[in-house]
């Protein structure tokens, strides 16, 4: 009879023969659960593609750790960069001097930050010598590479070039205007593009009256272990040195992207509770409309078990059409979705998601098969546990009553 029921069960949810109000509703139910379970999937991938994108390339672009003299004078950075380097956590450092500055091309100015590197060196602790050839800085050439957002505000290209107006701490001159060479444009497609300014180390140390002391790049092998090797680093050079790691610039951002990942879920999840509610009231109104069923059933010997397992079958395949449905709905949307945001913009020319507002300018997208799998489980899960208040009141249904009011 247990084989029986469950045949029952899954003709019933196949049947569309009967009450066309109570047909319409059961897809109607069904539909609502399948765009509940993609909707979450599509939320779900995009946020994780926010986090791919933070840890491997904003986080592989920037510096893990900066070690800063506190003094102006000249430190003996070769010896500093020989007792990091012992760090068992340590990958690789790199020597770079920074500066405050305005770049100007004819009436524009851009307030900026700029970076005197080694391009050698700096392969070893920065994924950027993918974006543009940092060989072409030269210590005999005054040669910039800029990020395509901060060129495009000043209108400039490659092969341009730019005045770099630099404050003096020491000498006659308060500023320091020296022409500059635009050697190349570089595109993350990060929020660095509106600010990142490159130089050889040679050049960047020249714009000042007073050569500024050389500064350490830190790279290491577990990034979230920034902080703590910072601390460890800062115990035996803190004296001398100002210790920075990535989480005091990004930090805010990672933890508001991780946030905002659950509260979109907690949402989502909602959605998905109300298309299961929508099942009770469907089989609320399947077991109604098939009381004279039941009532036969019962008759011919079946007992509140068979009844019971008939509808909690019929609530199953709803929950297991809805779930595998959506989840595969939502996947190949995700799969979709940069690119038809891509799309879009380019067709409309919008530009949905700026770099100076959010930490990429592109909609990224990442499918993690156990963020679908526990989409999809869930969802089939809140189905099942739907079912049950419904299938209990047909399975307590007498037979004479049912055959009465039928």
């Amino acid at each position: 009879m247990r084989s029986l029921a469950t045949y029952i069960g899954f003709r019933y949810s196949a049947d569309r023969s009967g009450n066309q109000l109570v047909s319409f509703l059961s897809r109607l139910s069904m539909f609502g659960l399948i765009l509940g379970v993609a909707l979450l999937v599509v939320v779900l991938s995009v946020m994780n593609g926010f986090d791919r994108e933070m840890r491997n390339r904003i986080l592989a672009l920037v510096p893990h750790i900066t070690l800063q003299p506190w003094s102006s004078e000249e430190m003996d950075w070769q010896q500093l960069q020989q007792d990091v380097e012992r760090h068992p956590e340590v990958v690789a450092t790199a020597p770079f001097v920074q500066g405050n500055a305005m770049l100007i091309k004819g009436g524009e100015v851009e307030p900026s930050l700029f970076f005197g590197i080694d391009p050698s060196a700096e392969k070893a602790v920065s994924r950027i010598h993918e974006y543009v050839d940092l060989d072409m800085l030269r210590a005999d050439s005054k040669d910039l590479i800029l990020g395509k957002a901060l060129a495009e505000r000043l209108g400039l290209s490659a092969g341009d070039r730019a005045t770099l107006g630099v404050p003096q701490t020491d000498g006659r001159q308060n500023v320091r205007f020296v022409q500059m060479n635009v050697a190349a444009l570089v595109a993350t497609g990060t929020e660095l593009d509106q600010q990142l300014m490159l130089m050889h180390i040679d050049v960047g140390r020249s714009l000042f009256a007073k050569a500024p002391p050389i500064s350490l790049r830190v790279s290491v092998d577990d990034v979230f272990a920034s902080p703590q090797i910072a601390w460890e680093l800062a115990s035996v050079h803190g004296r001398d040195y100002m210790m920075r790691d990535w989480s005091q610039q990004f930090g805010n951002m990672y933890h508001a992207i991780q946030m905002s990942r659950k509260l979109v879920v907690i949402m989502l999840l909602a959605v998905v509770a109300v298309a299961v509610f929508n099942v009770v009231s469907t089989l609320v109104m399947v077991v109604n409309d098939k009381r004279a069923d039941i009532g036969i059933l019962r008759s011919q010997g079946a007992s509140q078990g068979d009844i019971l397992r008939i509808f909690l079958t019929y609530g199953a395949v709803i929950g297991a059409v809805g779930a595998s449905a959506g989840g595969i709905i939502g996947v190949l949307m995700a799969l979709g979705v940069s690119d038809l945001v891509a799309a879009i913009e380019n067709l409309f020319g919008l530009k949905l998601l700026q770099s100076d507002v959010y930490p990429i300018n592109y909609l990224p997208s990442d499918v993690r098969i156990p963020d679908v799998v526990m989409v999809c489980a869930t969802a089939y899960v809140m189905s099942l546990l739907a079912t049950i208040y419904p299938a209990w009141r047909a399975s307590r249904m007498a037979p004479a009553e049912a055959l009465r009011s039928s």
